[in-house]
């Protein structure tokens, strides 16, 4: 209702709109001297952007309306009588609100003459961009961390030897991970984890490795790592379908942003503009 009630304060701040009712109007509810009829609840509905408008087209959502249009009354004409309205600050907020919700409305309006972005041009960005949705490589990996370089030099020495991973981990790791054979897992619990999850040189040392490989010792700011990858891979690009709505609300925003540049652009070469 964030936006409604920023809408309440431009109308309200203009008092004889609401003061003011033509003979016929369909007066639905009053507040002191204000009389609000079906006519404002229905304006100020369809000066709701459409994506946040659905909600309110309903019975009940009308009268959510209503209710909040006699709130928002209730307290401006409390304020009115307090002299609230009369001080430079609040009359200045006022003042740029009402700017605002102009300005908002110009673009807008603006906006909706544009065409919608084809489903041609969303294939064609899919397309010039599949780089930037492929996910990233993602590896199961192991580690066991020790307090001193002396330390992991000898479980390298270990391993060389045929020990197993798992167990050493379990013997001699110091990170919560040594009770599960030194696995490291996801935030969420999954074991396959993705390129950039790691601290950088423990995480570029670990995606050299090939699966079944071990390296270190790494020494990292928790102390000095051995590492093993049990598996990698590479998840497959999404389909078109499945980044859809993220192309078209990457390429709106860009048309938005071009149109707001232009536009501003054409109206400093008619109101002049300075700083001081």
């Amino acid at each position: 209702m964030r936006f409604v009630v920023a809408l309440l304060i431009f109308v309200l701040s203009a008092p004889a709109a609401f003061a003011e009712s033509a003979p016929g109007k369909d007066v639905t509810a009053k507040v002191g001297e204000y009389e609000i009829t079906r006519e404002m609840v229905e304006n100020i509905i369809n000066t709701i952007p459409e994506e946040n408008r659905v909600p309110f087209l309903t019975p009940d959502g009308r009268k959510k309306i209503l209710d909040e249009i006699v709130q928002t009354t209730l307290f401006a004409d409390a304020a009115r009588k307090k002299g609230i309205d009369k001080e430079s600050a609040v009359q200045t907020r006022l003042q740029y609100v009402q700017t605002e919700y102009l300005a908002r409305e110009f673009f807008r309006r603006h906006l909706a003459d544009l065409p919608d972005i084809s489903e041609s041009d969303l294939e064609a960005y899919y397309k010039s961009h599949l780089s930037e949705f492929k996910p990233p490589e993602e590896v199961q990996a192991r580690h066991i961390l020790v307090g001193t370089e002396a330390e992991a030099n000898k479980i390298m020495q270990s391993l060389k030897e045929g020990a197993d991973f798992a167990d050493l981990a379990k013997k001699k790791s110091i990170d919560p991970a040594a009770a599960n054979g030194g696995k490291l897992e996801a935030m969420g619990g999954g074991v396959w984890l993705p390129k950039g999850t790691f601290e950088k040189s423990f995480e570029f040392a670990l995606f050299k490795l090939g699966k079944g490989e071990i390296g270190g010792p790494l020494k990292t700011q928790f102390g000095w790592h051995i590492i093993k990858v049990d598996d990698k891979r590479q998840p497959e690009t999404p389909a078109f379908v499945q980044v859809r709505g993220m192309i078209k609300n990457r390429l709106m925003e860009e048309r938005n942003a071009k149109l707001m540049a232009e536009l501003l652009d054409q109206l400093k070469k008619i109101i002049p503009v300075s700083y001081k």
